[in-house]
């Protein structure tokens, strides 16, 4: 297994909601769940387990069916975080009758009279969504096994499935593979790493935690510095049964 530092920038604007209900405002950091399914379609690998476009026949939502963000024993993409300060677009949307948008309640308009609706949606309500701009930076670190000449310079990210740029640095030299209770350089999940303390970042299907100090880690040097990245569990967890439904929204 080969570690390498990667960074996505960002070439179209980049939005999933924070809360799924609440805010509108993209965060700051990318979700391994996002990344590496993500990064498995953009090989080629058709994951029956999350569908790219999901057609359920009952209309139901984008529900997970995996136990956590370690989808393939053969690579692995750690969650991102934001590189600078960010800078915010705003884009206008309709949120009728869009569950991931809609966000008010009560009664609406409509050629003079006010109708109470069943569902309490607004008619024709303009929502005002704050996506990161392009030219927006990410960085983390990816695992693998495969040929990395193999591996695609664009994926797809968010709700719009906008463009981005994936660009590696290395492979670095593990300098300790057996490193005790470290802090790590990037955000961790916490379902894949054992995770001691940290900060809980809010954000769908379950929270990242920044600024982690993780049981086992690898030890690296970048920029002559020592570098600590979360070790991967061993590879049997990796080919886990995926759960078969779930109460959180995969953006």
């Amino acid at each position: 297994m080969e570690l390498y530092a990667y960074t996505i920038k960002l070439i179209d604007p980049l939005f999933f909601a924070q809360e799924g209900i609440s805010g509108a405002f993209t965060p700051l950091y990318i979700h391994a769940t996002a990344l590496n399914h993500a990064f498995a379609w953009a090989i080629g690998q058709k994951r029956e387990d999350q569908p790219y476009v999901m057609t359920e026949e009952n209309g139901g939502s984008n529900y997970p069916r995996y136990t956590n963000s370690l989808i393939d024993k053969d690579f692995y993409l750690t969650p991102a975080r934001l590189s600078g300060s960010p800078n915010y677009c705003t884009e206008i949307a309709k949120g009728d009758s869009d569950k991931y948008i809609q966000v008010r309640y009560g009664t609406s308009k409509m050629n003079g009279r006010y109708i109470r609706r069943r569902f309490h949606n607004e008619i024709l309500k303009a929502y005002q969504l704050y996506p990161l701009s392009p030219e927006s930076i990410f960085e983390g670190y990816l695992y693998t096994k495969l040929d990395i000449s193999l591996f695609p310079t664009l994926i797809r990210l968010g709700s719009f499935r906008g463009l981005a740029s994936l660009k590696l640095k290395g492979p670095f030299k593990v300098i300790n593979y057996y490193e005790k209770q470290k802090y790590c350089d990037h955000p961790v999940d916490p379902l894949v790493s054992e995770v001691c303390r940290g900060i809980t970042v809010s954000m769908l299907p379950y929270p990242v935690v920044d600024q982690a100090l993780v049981d086992e880690v690898w030890e690296i040097r970048k920029y002559r510095q020592r570098i600590f990245v979360a070790s991967l569990p061993n590879a049997a967890k990796a080919t886990e049964q995926p759960i078969k439904s779930g109460s959180a929204l995969i953006v």
